[in-house]
Order: structure tokens, then sequence, then C-alpha cells
């Protein structure tokens, strides 16, 4: 079998790399960083997903499960200053926690990896076409946020601008999104493992820094939970253009962020990358199977991205209106929350 390497020791690549080695391949991952786990300025940190994990598991086969991934029981939003609750168990939603520490999905996933002999190599990065030309065929690329790799692929992409912050909290899991004139896009919080996270951002343009803080009197007012230590963020998301979806560049394949994994209207992105992942590994030994697949698993990629141009072509009063009747009907019928969700993410529909 050939020699593979997988470029981001994130949720893609990490899955991917665990099915290569599975499927025979001598595997190498090279990630930026000195170790699995992201930029430690950015993490710990926790993401709320809709998922199956079982069923999710079982297709990009690797465990998914308590401490890295458990149930979380609300789902709430603050809508222009009304308040909406949804029961999290009727939409399968779930927290995963993110970073280095020993409960994260990240070192769940590179135990798995070194378990099935996965080798990695810290301190790589992809940041030139002459890095590239290291590379060998059927290479996966799945290099997340950083737009290194866009521009070296020439892929379009959304800059993401914000701040975060985490502190000690223990709760049960909850995850909460502020709509609101402060931002274009939302503010939120979730908790796990004893921390909570909270992410202000907005992909139009970076963030004042005083609106944070006004946020950040309404997390205590609201949700009783104090973040004082802000950290400025930015990142790249394939979401520019319609056509933006790409997996295959020359003899590379793409995965994760880097292939639009994203969804354009709230930029929910877990799901899909370890879905990817999965698919990835199968473009080594069957590209034609594994584009079907890809294109099924963004099938309302353009769909969702023509919605998110109405969206922020709304006029703000209109959208205020919009959202609050969304939600209000959401929460006396949160079936059809979940079947929007059922389609918005990608990969929830496929699993």
């Amino acid at each position: 079998m050939a020699e593979i390497a997988v470029v981001g020791a994130g949720l893609a690549g990490l899955v991917a790399a665990i099915n290569c080695a599975r499927a025979g391949h001598q595997v190498r991952v090279l990630e930026k960083y000195d170790r699995v786990g992201g930029d430690r300025a950015s993490h710990p940190s926790v993401d709320s997903t809709p998922m199956h994990p079982d069923r999710l598991g079982e297709f990009a086969g690797v465990k998914l499960e308590p401490p890295c991934v458990t149930p979380t029981r609300i789902m709430r939003s603050y809508c222009y200053g009304e308040k909406y609750d949804i029961d999290g168990a009727s939409m399968s939603l779930h927290a995963v926690e993110r970073g280095i520490r020993s409960t994260s999905i990240e070192s769940s996933l590179y135990e798995q990896a070194k378990g099935v002999g996965v080798e990695f190599e810290f301190g790589w990065q992809l940041q030139t076409q002459a890095d590239l030309a290291q590379l060998p065929p059927n290479s996966i690329i799945a290099t997340g946020l950083h737009p290194e790799a866009f521009l070296v692929f020439n892929i379009p992409f959304q800059m993401v601008y914000g701040y975060l912050s985490y502190v000690r909290h223990e709760a049960d899991p909850i995850a909460v999104a502020f709509f609101s004139e402060l931002t274009g896009d939302y503010c939120y919080l979730a908790n796990a493992n004893g921390i909570a996270y909270a992410l202000f951002f907005d992909r139009s343009k970076p963030i004042r820094r005083d609106l944070v803080d006004v946020w950040a009197g309404q997390l205590v007012e609201h949700e009783g939970v104090r973040f004082d230590d802000w950290r400025p963020f930015q990142g790249a998301v394939a979401v520019r253009r319609l056509d933006n979806p790409t997996m295959f560049v020359g003899d590379k394949i793409i995965a994760g962020t880097l292939a639009s994994t994203n969804d354009p209207i709230f930029l929910f992105g877990v799901h899909a990358s370890l879905v990817c992942g999965k698919i990835a590994a199968i473009a080594v030994d069957d590209k034609a199977k594994a584009f079907e697949m890809y294109n099924d698993l963004l099938s309302f990629y353009r769909t969702a991205f023509l919605m998110r141009r109405l969206m922020d072509a709304t006029p703000a009063f209109l959208r205020r209106r919009l959202l609050n009747v969304f939600f209000g009907i959401s929460r006396a019928k949160p079936e059809l929350y979940n079947k929007m969700m059922f389609y918005e993410i990608p990969g929830l529909r496929n699993i």
C-alpha cells in the first residue's frame, strides 16, 4: 500500500488518517502545532451540534463517546430580547470539547490514530507551492480555519472575525445563542467537562472590542457566567462563493473546512468534518465513489448559500421579526427546528 500524508490533525484529518491506516496504508499526519489540539490561544473550546454519536461513529470508523461528546440538555436562543428554549434531547444536541485536554475529541481521535499505527510529525506547515510539492499523490489536506492552504490551492474563502474566552464552569451542558444588533452573525456560549466557552463573531467585519464587553455583561445577567480574558480570533471558511465546494485539486484530496464543510448559514462544521474525513479516506482508493458521497454530503450547500445571502440582504427590522417568528414556532413545534437542522448541517441527513 502507498504512503499517505495527511496535513492537519483536526477532526477531518484524524478521521481520514485512522481510516487510511485501517485500509492498510502507511499514514503520516503533518501538523502545524507541536501537538494535537489546535492553537492554545483558541482552546479549550466547546462546540454544540445535533448528532447521533453511535451512527456517526459507526460511519466514520471512530469512537464518539463521553467525555469528548456529551448530550446537551437545552438549546437556548436570545433573539433581540426574547428568550426561547428547545429541549436538547429532541434534536439530539451534543457538546463536543475541542483542544488539548484529555477530555477533548482531538485527544480521543489522536489515541485512536496511534492505536492503528498512524505516525505524527509536528511543526510542519503547508504555506507554499514548494511545501505542496513535497507531498505524495493522494495526500489529504485538512488544515481547518488557517488561510494559508486556501491561498496555496487558490480556493476562495470568507474571513470570520471575533473574540473568544473560556472559564471554569461546573454545570450540565447547554448551548446558548444570542442574536442582536451587536453582530451580523450571532454570539455563542456552550459548556462541558467543567469549562464554559464563549465566542462572539461576525463574517462581515472585525469586531469592536467594546461590543464584546456589552455581550459579556449580558452573559452575566442572563446566564450567570463571567468571562474576563477575551482573545481576538479570526479564521477562514470556504463559503465565499456558490461554487466553493472542492474535493480534488490536482492529485491532492481536500477535506474538512477547506472543502466547504461549514454550512453557509450558521457555520456549523463539526459533524460534516467527521463525515468528510471518512470520505477523504475512501477517495484514496476509490475517487468516483468518494466524489459521489461528497456531492451528496454537500447537496444542500447551494440552497443554504442563497438563504444566507437572502438573510444578509434583509433589512434589519424585518430580519428581527422573521427570526422571532422562527424561534417562536420552533419553541412550540421543535420538530420544525429539527427538520431545518436535518438539511442544514452537512452529513446529518446522510447519517
